[in-house]
C-alpha cells in the first residue's frame, strides 16, 4: 500500500492525538514540507517567515510531546505491516552531534575526549521479508552522562528489549482484533546479549541476530564458533557487502554452514536465566579478494536452518538490516538534523522525531519501483508533482500513465542521476536531492498555471 505525501503526513498527525486540529493541520504541514525539501532550514522548508515562525511555534509548544509524535509515527507504521505475513522489525543505533548547542543542558559527551556532545538514536525500523521499508515503530534518545557523574541505574543494552517491546506495543495496539504479523528481531553484534536472547524467546517471536559472543554450548567442542566451523558446507553462495569508505560494494562468495545448539548461561552473570535452543549460522568467506577483509558473520537465529534454503532465507533476513543505516544516513546527512539550532532538548526531540519519519519515507520512495513499478504514481505523489514530472520530462504522455516506477527515476534524474544502464535505479542520496528540487519545478509550474488563469 503506497500513500501521497499529504495523506501520509495528515495520518501522522491524526494518530499523534493532538489536543488542538489547528496542530494536527500545522504537522501535517511541516511533515510535508519536510518531506519536500528535506536538506532545507526550517525557514527554507517553510517558504515563508509566517510558516517558519509557525514551525517553531510547533516545536516550542508544551501540549505537542515527542512521545505523541512518535506515537504517531508508529501507528501509521504499524497499519501498514498489518497485512505482512513475516515482518523484518530491524533494529540499530546511531550518534546525533549537537556540540554547537551548548545552551541544552540534556546533550552528554559522544566522544572519547568529552568534547562533542549530542544525543544517542535508537530505531526499530518495520521492513517486509523483501526488504521494503515501511515506516518507523520505535525511537529511544538517551545520553551519556559527564565524567565523574553517576550514569544510568540500567545498561544500555536495554535499548534492544526496549525496542522489541516498543514495536509490539505499536502493532498490537493498530491490530486491534486483527492478526499481528510473524515478527523476524534483527539486530547487528551489539544486540548479542542473552538478555536480548531470552526476551525474544519470551516473546515468543523470532530473530536474526549477529553473534559477538563465542558462547558456551552443550557440544563436545565447548563453544559455539568453534562448533559451527566443524560443520559441512550446506551451499555457497553470493552475498552483497556494501562499500566503506575508500573501499566499493562488491559481490563476495561465501560458504555457508549451520547447526542447532544449546546455550548455556552463565549462572553467576545471570542468575535468573535459563538455557535456550537457537541455530547458529556461519556465513564465511573463504577466498577474499587481496588486501580485502573476508566476510564472516556468525547469526544466531529462531529460524529453522538445517536445510541449505532454510540457511540462506536467514542470511537474506540479515541482509535486510542495511536500510537502517541508509535511513540514519538520510536523517544525518539528508536532513542534516545535525544543523538544527533549537534551544531546547524538548523541540529538539521533536524536530528529530519529524525528521526521521521524513527519512525512512525518503528510503521507503528508493524502493517502491522494486515492489511495485507499475502502480499509479499518484499513489505516491500529489497531482501537481506527477504533472510537473510529465511537463519536465514525458512530452506526450498523460498524467494518470506515469508510474511509480518511471516517476522514481524522473525524481532521481532531477538530483543528477544519470540513469545510464551501469547506474541502477536512483539511491538515497540522489532522491533526497531530487525530492527538494522536485519542490521547485513544481513551484515553477503552478505559477506558470496561475499566468495562463
Amino acid at each position: 500500500m503506497t500513500l501521497s505525501h499529504t495523506v501520509w503526513a495528515s495520518e501522522i498527525a491524526a494518530s499523534a492525538d493532538l489536543p488542538d486540529l489547528r496542530l494536527d493541520k500545522r504537522l501535517t504541514a511541516i511533515l510535508v514540507d519536510t518531506l519536500e525539501s528535506p536538506s532545507a532550514s526550517i525557514p527554507e522548508a517553510a517558504g515563508d517567515e509566517g510558516q517558519a515562525t509557525a514551525t517553531y511555534r510547533f516545536y516550542a509548544n508544551d501540549r505537542v510531546t515527542a512521545t505523541a509524535l512518535r506515537q504517531g509515527v508508529a501507528l501509521v507504521t504499524a497499519r501498514r505491516c498489518l497485512d505482512q505475513d513475516v515482518l523484518l522489525v530491524v533494529q540499530d543505533t546511531t550518534t546525533l552531534n549537537f556540540t554547537g548547542l551548548r545552551g541544552i543542558a540534556e546533550l552528554g559527551p559522544i566522544d572519547s575526549g568529552g568534547l562533542a556532545r549530542g544525543v544517542h538514536l535508537h530505531t526499530a525500523l518495520a521492513v517486509t521479508a523483501s526488504g521494503q521499508v515501511l515506516g518507523i515503530l520505535d525511537q529511544q534518545y538517551w545520553a551519556r552522562p559527564q565524567a565523574g557523574r553517576p550514569g544510568p541505574a540500567e545498561k544500555e543494552s536495554g535499548k534492544w528489549i526496549h525496542g522489541l517491546d516498543g514495536a509490539r506495543e505499536a502493532l498490537y495496539t493498530a491490530a486491534g482484533d486483527r492478526r499481528v504479523p510473524r515478527l523476524i528481531h534483527v539486530m547487528d553484534r551489539e544486540g548479542d546479549a542473552y538478555e536480548v536472547l531470552m526476551a525474544v524467546e519470551d516473546a515468543g517471536d523470532s530473530a536474526i541476530i549477529r553473534c559477538a559472543q563465542d558462547r558456551r554450548v552443550d557440544d563436545p567442542l565447548a563453544t559455539a564458533h568453534r562448533a559451527v566451523r566443524s560443520r559441512p558446507v550446506l551451499c555457497r553462495t553470493a552475498v552483497p557487502v556494501d562499500r566503506k569508505a575508500g573501499i566499493p560494494g562488491r559481490l563476495a562468495w561465501v560458504d555457508v554452514r549451520s547447526m542447532r545448539v544449546t546455550l548455556v548461561p552463565d549462572l553467576p552473570k545471570y542468575p535468573y536465566a535459563w538455557s535456550m535452543t537457537w541455530d547458529l549460522v556461519e556465513v564465511y568467506e573463504p577466498a577474499p579478494p587481496p588486501g580485502v577483509e573476508p566476510v564472516h558473520w556468525l547469526l544466531w537465529t529462531r529460524e529453522p536452518a538445517a536445510e541449505a534454503d532454510e540457511a540462506l532465507a536467514v542470511v537474506r533476513g540479515y541482509t535486510c538490516r542495511w536500510p537502517i543505516e541508509e535511513v540514519h544516513l538520510v536523517l544525518k546527512s539528508g536532513c542534516r538534523v545535525e544543523d538544527l539550532r533549537l534551544e531546547t532538548w524538548d523541540g529538539l526531540e521533536k524536530a528529530v522525531t519529524v525528521n526521521a519519519a521524513v527519512a525512512a519515507r525518503i528510503v521507503s520512495l528508493r524502493d517502491l519501483p522494486r515492489e511495485s513499478p507499475a502502480a499509479p504514481a499518484s499513489q505516491a505523489l500529489s497531482a501537481d508533482e506527477v504533472e510537473a514530472l510529465v511537463c519536465h520530462f514525458g512530452e506526450g504522455m498523460e498524467p494518470s500513465e506515469l508510474t511509480i516506477g518511471q516517476a522514481v527515476l524522473w525524481i532521481g534524474r532531477l538530483g543528477g542521476h544519470l540513469n545510464r544502464k551501469r547506474d541502477g535505479m536512483p539511491g538515497v542520496r540522489t532522491l533526497w536531492r531530487g525530492l527538494h528540487n522536485l519542490t521547485w519545478l513544481v513551484a515553477g509550474f503552478r505559477a506558470s498555471r496561475r499566468l495562463r488563469e
